[in-house]
């Protein structure tokens, strides 16, 4: 049975693959490899550790649990909410969704550097949106050591087009917006972090695809002679061509805090 991937799994990936996407490049980027994001100049959404009202599905729970949950074909808005743990730090969050079409798979972390600033009313918060190809009664897995609960819905849309920039910290999806077709610049900053990935993602679950494969807009990881993982900062600069104009939105995958910066090239 075919299996799609859409969402990232960068532990485990970079624990297969570190060695030969990494070795030799220490710090430096490969050729294509929560609070709410906010967007600039048409929205600002006021960040809140408030379940999203839109009909979601929950799911709550401390530590490695699983259940069952019917979810739609189409794009989805995961939302993990997790209590601040008293005296310790959050840790990994991990979270697995399986259709018999489909597989998505995401961690979420934070540095000890921008976690004050993750706190939200008590939680941390992180979102990352994704697609089923299918109807589906899906085993949903969550593994957090402190308490948590799982949220699925639809991700926000704005009514705005380039430029727009977006800021956050920890995973997040950015609200859907329409990019009309053209080319483009996407300024990718982050600080305080390990990691950071940045996929674009248009209404219909479709990432954005350089030829014949799914392809990050950035996809970077510091680590020093030993291959260890250290903390620090990120920029970088990506061409984007958009071939139809559609309403897309970020997936940021990242454990500090990070902008996206979305222009029309003159």
């Amino acid at each position: 049975m075919e299996i799609r991937v859409f969402t990232l799994y960068l532990t485990l990936f970079l624990f297969l693959t570190g060695c030969t996407f990494f070795a030799g490049c220490v710090g430096e980027e490969t050729d294509q490899l929560d609070q709410l994001p906010t967007a600039t100049p048409t929205h600002t959404p006021t960040p809140t550790a408030e379940p999203p009202e839109d009909g979601a599905v929950s799911f709550s729970g401390a530590g490695d649990q699983k259940t069952t949950m019917p979810l739609s074909a189409g794009v989805h808005l995961l939302t993990l909410e997790i209590e601040k743990p008293d005296g310790s730090e959050p840790g990994v969050s991990k979270v697995s969704i399986s259709t018999e079409k489909d597989a998505i798979m995401v961690e979420g972390n934070y540095t000890a550097e921008v976690q004050p600033d993750a706190v939200i009313d008590g939680h941390y918060r992180w979102t990352h949106a994704f697609m089923l190809s299918e109807d589906a009664d899906a085993p949903v897995e969550v593994s957090q050591p402190a308490p948590w609960t799982l949220h699925f819905g639809f991700p926000e849309m704005i009514n705005g087009i380039p430029p727009q920039t977006f800021t956050g910290i920890g995973n997040a999806a950015t609200p859907f917006f329409m990019i009309p077709a053209g080319n483009y610049s996407c300024q990718i900053t982050g600080e305080n972090l390990t990691v950071i990935s940045v996929w674009l993602m248009d209404y219909y679950g479709t990432m954005l695809m350089d030829g014949d494969r799914v392809a990050p807009l950035a996809f970077h990881q510091l680590r020093n002679d030993d291959f260890e993982l250290y903390v620090g900062d990120y920029s970088t600069t990506v061409p984007v061509t958009i071939k139809e104009g559609d309403n897309y939105l970020f997936n940021i995958v990242c454990d500090g805090s990070w902008s996206v910066m979305f222009s029309p090239v003159e």
